[in-house]
């Protein structure tokens, strides 16, 4: 839904998840909350996430805008911790240039930060020999001193199996449906996995993670790994949420590397990477995102989780 400018008063109204703002809306909000950027130039605008949009700012700058509301967002405490730690990484994390607060009426904090000029890995997929990249580029994040006020994720800082248990909804949501080649989620197969992970035992602590991991949050070149961006839910939860999420940029056999990079591997985390990459896999092919649903099947197939159409 766009909202309509000439419906709008003196103060722009409270907006809805999903509403696409306005430029008018936007350079509103500059001028309100960082008035150092409200001169830029409004560009191209990015909306193939759901839970926000980004527009270019001139030429160097971007904005990020939510659509909708998340726990934590753009957490000061986690924003601390990634603009101290960020320098000492080796791969590109793009830091918040400016977090801003809620203002005229939008509900959300949003983000200021330079562009990064590159592709994303659901535009442009990664190659499996990237995957090392990313397990070291996890491992720094996760590898982080926890403070007491550090912000908790609002899902994943559950426990794996209370996650799994909430995810039985993607399933029941996922089985009558048909990927485009026909097939349907083995029901037995996921929940197999998902036993599997649950009988293993814990094998990483809670620690940093970056919350929000997905193929439209991995920038990426000719197939290589160049860095993170969209740090809003950087949060303390469970590795296993941004490993899971992970091993969907590759083909099942990626995990060699992901693990190779990450620096820990063994069968115990292995299935539970599994089962989490499994569940990650059922939201995906809800998406909106044609792209995302797309990998969403795509990766079911792969990890044996969809019967054979011809059977069906």
């Amino acid at each position: 839904m766009i909202l309509r400018m000439d419906s709008l008063s003196t103060r722009f109204p409270r907006v809805s998840a999903g509403t696409i703002l306005p430029d008018e809306f936007v350079h509103a909000l500059l001028k309100e909350s960082a008035p150092e950027y409200a001169h830029l130039p409004l560009g191209h605008r990015y909306t193939d996430a759901e839970e926000h949009f980004a527009i270019r700012l001139g030429d160097e700058m971007v904005v990020e805008l939510p659509h909708a509301r998340r726990t934590p967002s753009w957490d000061p405490v986690a924003m601390r911790y990634l603009a101290h730690a960020a320098p000492g990484w080796d791969f590109h994390a793009r830091v918040p240039s400016l977090v801003c607060e809620p203002a005229l009426g939008y509900p959300h904090r949003f983000e200021i930060s330079r562009w990064i000029d590159a592709s994303t890995a659901s535009r442009s997929p990664l190659h499996v020999d990237a995957a090392p990249a990313i397990g070291r580029a996890l491992a720094q994040v996760h590898a982080g001193p926890v403070g007491p006020d550090a912000p908790l994720h609002g899902s994943f800082a559950d426990s794996l199996a209370s996650r799994l248990a909430r995810a039985h909804d993607r399933l029941d949501d996922a089985a009558p449906a048909s990927s485009p080649e026909g097939a349907r989620v083995r029901t037995d197969a996921v929940s197999a996995t998902w036993e599997a992970a649950l009988d293993a035992p814990a094998v990483l602590e809670h620690g940093w993670i970056t919350g929000a991991l997905d193929p439209r949050v991995v920038m990426a070149r000719g197939g290589r790994f160049l860095g993170l961006v969209h740090w809003r839910e950087l949060s303390v939860g469970d590795p296993l949420s941004d490993l899971g999420a992970a091993a969907l940029l590759f083909e099942p056999a990626g995990l060699d590397g992901l693990l190779e990079g990450y620096g820990q591997d063994g069968p115990d985390l292995r299935a539970q990477i599994r089962a989490a990459a499994v569940a990650r896999a059922l939201g995906y092919v809800g998406s909106s995102a044609a792209p995302i649903a797309r990998l969403g099947w795509t990766r079911l197939e792969e990890m044996g989780m969809l019967g054979d159409p011809s059977r069906d």
